[in-house]
């Protein structure tokens, strides 16, 4: 499935499925992409599917739509990788979910040609943002990998992000030997591990209880959302985009 990814400061925001033939995208409510900022139009631009192609278009917006640096005069099909530029922000699009590859720096400048917008007054209400080619780079990278499967833990006030690679598995605890260390919680008796098309959450050790979808268990099949407890920790897994 197509998607977009929302960037605004050089940070990815949010990743959008394009699950329905139009999608229009502006400031005020009901928008099928809603952003809450002065430098966005009420009614800013509109993606399209016509038949096996997706297009892009202006709806009138006051700052203009760009693609890839040069501005909307009528509809413009869309390519994978292409930068949709609105105000502070931008939308990245994705034909589909591929494993992420790396490119050179030359090669994404030549796949995305800019020009320099002209000056114009400073202010997050008429000025559009665009992004250098190593950051695009960055930031498709990132956003390929927060739709790998990963586990959120959490320890007292303590809280980050472990990747799940695709074919592995994680043995986590307060270890050396472990793969997400952890300052609290099993030395090493937690473990989560690809299984099919899918992951399990098994508890090794003896004495040591976990829970998960709050229910005591030696193994359990994971889905999204599902919380994994022992001791003071608390993991939340999520499958990701597949």
């Amino acid at each position: 499935m197509p998607k977009l990814t929302l960037v605004q400061d050089r940070k990815t925001v949010q990743i959008y499925d394009l699950d329905q033939s139009v999608i229009r995208i502006g400031r005020i409510p009901g928008m099928d992409i809603q952003i809450d900022d002065v430098s966005i139009s009420r009614r800013q631009a509109e993606i399209q599917q016509e038949g096996d192609r997706w297009v892009v278009r202006d709806i009138g917006s006051s700052n203009g739509t760009f693609v890839n640096g040069e501005r909307l005069a009528g509809d413009r099909p869309l390519k994978a990788g292409d930068e949709i530029s609105i105000g502070q922000f931008s939308l990245f699009f994705e034909r589909g979910i591929a494993s992420y590859q790396p490119r050179s720096r030359e090669a994404a400048a030549k796949e995305r040609p800019r020009p320099a917008p002209a000056p114009r007054p400073a202010g997050p209400a008429d000025s559009t943002a665009y992004l250098a080619p190593e950051e695009i780079e960055r930031i498709e990278r990132e956003a390929a990998q927060k739709r790998q499967a990963h586990l959120i833990w959490e320890v007292g006030a303590t809280r980050a992000t472990h990747y799940l690679a695709a074919g592995g598995a994680a043995l986590i605890g307060r270890s050396d030997m472990c793969d997400l260390r952890v300052p609290k919680g099993p030395r090493q008796h937690l473990l989560v591990i690809r299984v099919g098309d899918g992951f399990e959450a098994r508890n090794l050790s003896f004495w040591r209880r976990m829970r998960v979808r709050g229910q005591v268990t030696a193994r359990a099949r994971l889905h999204t959302g599902d919380v994994i407890e022992m001791g003071p920790l608390r993991l939340t897994f999520r499958a990701g985009d597949k």
